[in-house]
């Protein structure tokens, strides 16, 4: 292994190490206070202070170990040097100018952000403190909380941005928790300032700071293995490279874990723009869950109350890019499973075996954290075969670990998952029994999700005595499949967007979707649509009358679901001898209560 720059640790260069990893230390010793931005050609000074050091325990102002005390600062941008005009200042949007589109056109597909308009902004740029008064009534946190490593695995990732992201973290957190901040580089190419500039740039930081290198492209979740493998900090934090954490965000979370240290704490992310930089604040009434095409989505919390916005939010799932844990349990749940290549499905992994394994996942509504959504990703997977193979490969190693008889419906909505082959995942299933998990309809009855009904008799198909079956047409994101027409296709037995669950209540889903009447272009014959399945909407329940073949709307008497030419599913009125009404349930999956 090569050892450069600084003082590293020797075990880095030991026999032992993997010899793909490079290593290089910040120095241990009294850092220089003043670093270069190395992006902008007019050099600016960052002099790091650490924002918490006004703590005070007791009139003496002494703390002893177990009486720390930590204040959030009332207001960050108090203790900026930057002038108020300079570009992105409190996290305003930045539109470049003129002479600057040409470049942000030329290398935006470097990271599929505009980096061009990232360097032009402050690596130490204000940000208005965004937490809410309940959070800011809450700003003293009674020590000791347990120290933390930060990991962030980075490939190819902008210059500005990713200094940014350190930046942010040294000026907004009290140094005295960072045990140390673990940088790992997943094989970048042609990104010559991540090599000498970003190791000398690491050496002027006042926190511990290891920089390692893999020579060869290991994915995010085989990177965070091996950076939470040599972590020394009581809980670890997974970050991404493309963040600025804001005021107050670590102790919130840290004093979740101090608390109990089964817990996974998420926090609110909030949106940078890919275009201007502009902070937007994420909602804080939302909660983590699933589809049946295995993704990721939030949903939001009914009924939230303003008065308990300061406390933490129970999740389903995580997003899984920026979270919290204590460092042994995450050992102790067996950290990521390492099959999964690059990313895809690990957050659902790890929410499934934390719930079902005797843990839990919270979002802490005070805790800030914004990051930069890119229009797409702007590197390949593996050069052997496509994204969505290599993702759907995941989702297949999480469906047969975790998911129990609910793999059908899973496999059923997305036959290429059942297809392909996922790999050994014998080690994860013993990993769940030492563990002594419950079963994945635990967790369904736990959050009952709705696209999860209990209550369903019948989950498959829903076609016509002419072979014409519902079809959603819907892509991954089932969210943006919400008030769209519902369509009629040539049944190809083949599953995916044919596949329909029928509830006890006489409601029709896809996934979290239900069938419902639109508005018609006459008071006679209206389209059907996707709407919210909610359980006191009459117009999303349909009868079927066992005897005609017939889905009968509750609310719209006398009127029955049909198809009106090639694919136009409509609500018309109900006549028994039009085979477009008469309708089969054909069975695919067998789920029993």
């Amino acid at each position: 292994a090569f050892c450069g720059i600084g003082q590293v640790l020797t075990r880095f260069c030991s026999d032992s190490y993997q010899p793909e990893q490079n290593v290089i230390t910040s120095p241990k010793s009294q850092p220089k206070q003043f670093v270069e931005n190395m992006v902008k050609e007019n050099v600016v000074k960052i002099k790091f202070k650490d924002s918490y050091e006004q703590e005070t325990c007791q009139s003496n102002g002494k703390c002893s170990n177990d009486e720390q005390l930590y204040q959030v600062p009332d207001q960050f941008s108090q203790k900026n040097p930057n002038p108020s005009n300079w570009p992105g200042e409190m996290g305003e949007a930045y539109l470049p100018p003129p002479q600057l589109e040409e470049e942000s056109k030329r290398r935006f597909s470097e990271n599929m952000f505009d980096i061009a308009v990232s360097d032009q902004i402050a690596l130490n740029r204000a940000m208005p403190d965004i937490r809410n008064e309940h959070c800011k009534a809450h700003s003293r946190f009674n020590g000791p909380l347990p120290t933390v490593s930060i990991i962030i695995v980075f490939h190819n990732e902008g210059n500005s941005t990713l200094l940014r992201t350190l930046v942010s973290i040294i000026n907004r957190t009290p140094w005295k928790l960072i045990h140390e901040i673990i940088l790992l580089d997943d094989a970048s190419v042609d990104r010559e300032y991540l090599h000498e500039p970003l190791e000398k740039f690491i050496q002027t930081l006042p926190v511990r700071t290891i920089l390692l290198r893999n020579e060869k492209r290991l994915g995010l979740i085989s990177s965070r293995v091996k950076a939470a493998k040599i972590a020394t900090g009581e809980t670890l934090m997974f970050l991404d490279s493309h963040v600025e954490v804001l005021n107050g965000w670590l102790l919130y979370l840290l004093e979740e874990i101090q608390k109990d240290r089964k817990t996974i704490v998420c926090p609110i992310i909030d949106v940078l723009t890919w275009d201007a930089f502009q902070l937007l604040q994420g909602a804080t009434d939302i909660f983590g869950t699933f589809s049946w095409k295995m993704i990721f989505r939030w949903s939001k919390i009914q009924g939230f109350s303003l008065s308990n916005q300061a406390l933490p939010i129970q999740t389903p799932t995580m997003a899984g890019g920026l979270y919290a844990i204590d460092r042994l349990y995450f050992e102790e749940l067996g950290m990521y499973d390492e099959g999964i290549k690059i990313w895809g499905g690990e957050n659902l992994e790890m929410s499934f075996k934390c719930w079902m394994c005797g843990g839990r996942i919270i979002i802490h509504p005070c805790s800030h954290v914004a990051h930069v959504f890119r229009k797409e990703t702007p590197y390949k997977f593996l050069e052997s075969e496509s994204v969505f193979v290599t993702i759907f490969k995941n989702y297949k190693r999480v469906v047969l670990v975790w998911l129990d008889e609910y793999k059908q419906l899973i496999y059923a909505v997305n036959p290429d998952i059942k297809r392909l082959d996922g790999g050994d995942v014998s080690d994860r299933i013993q990993l769940r029994q030492k563990l002594n998990c419950t079963s994945f309809k635990d967790y369904l009855k736990r959050f009952k999700l709705k696209n999860f009904p209990f209550n369903h008799r019948f989950i498959g198909t829903v076609s016509t005595s002419n072979h014409r079956c519902l079809d959603s047409m819907m892509g991954p994101d089932v969210s943006k499949g919400l008030n769209t027409q519902v369509s009629a296709q040539t049944c190809h037995k083949d599953g995916g967007n044919q596949i329909f669950l029928y509830t006890t209540t006489n409601k029709i889903h896809f996934d979290e979707l239900c069938l419902e009447p639109g508005e018609g272009k006459s008071t006679a014959n209206r389209n059907i649509i996707f709407t919210i399945c909610m359980n006191d909407r009459k117009e999303q329940n349909w009868e079927y009358d066992e005897q005609t073949f017939q889905l009968k709307n509750e609310h719209f008497k006398g009127k029955c679901l049909s198809i009106l030419g090639d694919s136009n599913v409509m609500l018309i009125p109900c006549d028994t001898n039009n085979p477009s009404q008469r309708w089969t349930f054909n069975q695919e999956v067998e789920l029993y209560d």
